[in-house]
């Protein structure tokens, strides 16, 4: 009697270590499909070409002097989502004005938020935090964002891609924006942009310090004519799958939809990589801003995104494999034992 139940327990141990092992080799085959480059990335962005062909955006463009129309729209199954931002500069600053529709034609969803650039301030740390806090630090000096040149617009192919980019200035060069957008997944000097995305290169160039001893503030405000959600969050949607590192961002959420403003917490200062701190967003009834700081330089680059969230179609078939062996094979595992021990008891 004691044999046998020895050899139904080498069974069921068998069959089981079977069905673990074969999930184990079922993980390296979908690792593989996302990341063999050689195969499936001819372009060399990082991102399966299959995944980018079910992602693939059109593209339309409007520009005048002072504003830029952007409409990125994708069909799937019949229901189409379109996202359009508006690039304005003027007395308010640089402004991205976001708006996302979801339509099957009976239902339609919206998202709408405005990014808003509107100064400079170089302020002297107090309390040595990092960050410009308007009732400890000592403001120095506010530059204004309120005087550009007209926005320039090329069409450019980058790694077999065509990139739209856009190239925003002040009139005195020392504010400057150059926006990428693209219909698929691009490479844009290191850094990959989704096609559901605005990439912002902002530079600030021999800003005039009156100063020796202080640092820079960009103030950035958010706005929106719905009641949404601000949130901030030290992780993002692209670090989430593997497309950034170091991200951080404001997630601005109604219903269902989410867009985002977020940036990379470095910044390229004078040839050299520094931290970038960031006030807490500040939700006032007058306005909703923040302040990005950076340390002193006469040359600063820092990338910020623009976008909409949870809309790319990456990794649901392997995902949902997954969830389909792991839910067989728990069902497998509960019968066996039931199984067993019914006989067990007889």
């Amino acid at each position: 009697m004691s044999k046998q139940i020895y050899a139904k327990k080498m069974v069921l141990g068998g069959f089981l270590a079977l069905i673990v092992f074969s999930s184990f080799l079922y993980l390296p085959v979908y690792a593989d499909n996302h990341d063999d480059e050689d195969e499936t990335d001819e372009d060399d962005d990082g991102i399966d070409d299959h995944i980018e062909d079910e992602n693939e955006r059109e593209v339309s463009v409007e520009l005048s002097d002072n504003e830029a129309e952007i409409e990125s729209s994708l069909k799937t199954d019949g229901i189409k989502n379109e996202f359009e931002v508006k690039v304005k500069t003027g007395y308010e600053g640089l402004e991205f004005e976001l708006e996302f529709e979801k339509d099957n034609q009976t239902v339609e969803t919206e998202l709408e938020f405005e990014v808003k650039i509107t100064k400079i301030v170089e302020y002297r740390d107090i309390d040595s935090d990092g960050i410009y806090n308007s009732s400890v630090d000592e403001k120095i000096q506010v530059y204004k964002l309120d005087e550009f040149n007209p926005i320039q617009y090329t069409v450019e192919t980058i790694s077999n891609n065509t990139v739209h980019v856009f190239s925003v200035e002040t009139v005195d060069s020392v504010f400057s924006a150059t926006l990428y957008v693209t219909g698929e997944f691009a490479d844009i000097n290191g850094v990959v942009i989704a096609p559901t995305q605005v990439k912002v290169d902002i530079g600030i160039h021999n800003f005039n310090y009156t100063e020796l001893d202080t640092m820079l503030a960009l103030k950035v405000k958010l706005e929106s004519e719905f009641e949404v959600d601000y949130e901030e969050d030290e992780e993002t949607e692209d670090e989430l799958e593997d497309r950034a590192i170091d991200e951080s961002e404001i997630e601005i959420t109604l219903g269902d939809y989410s867009g985002f403003f977020s940036w990379i917490e470095t910044a390229m200062i004078d040839g050299i990589v520094h931290d970038v701190k960031v006030t807490p967003l500040d939700m006032s009834p007058e306005e909703n801003k923040m302040y990005l700081n950076y340390p002193r330089g006469n040359e600063i680059i820092h990338d910020p995104k623009i976008g909409v969230s949870n809309l790319l179609q990456i990794g649901l078939v392997g995902n949902n494999n997954l969830i389909f062996i792991s839910a067989a094979a728990l069902l497998s595992i509960t019968g066996l034992v039931l199984i067993f021990r019914r006989k067990n008891k007889k």
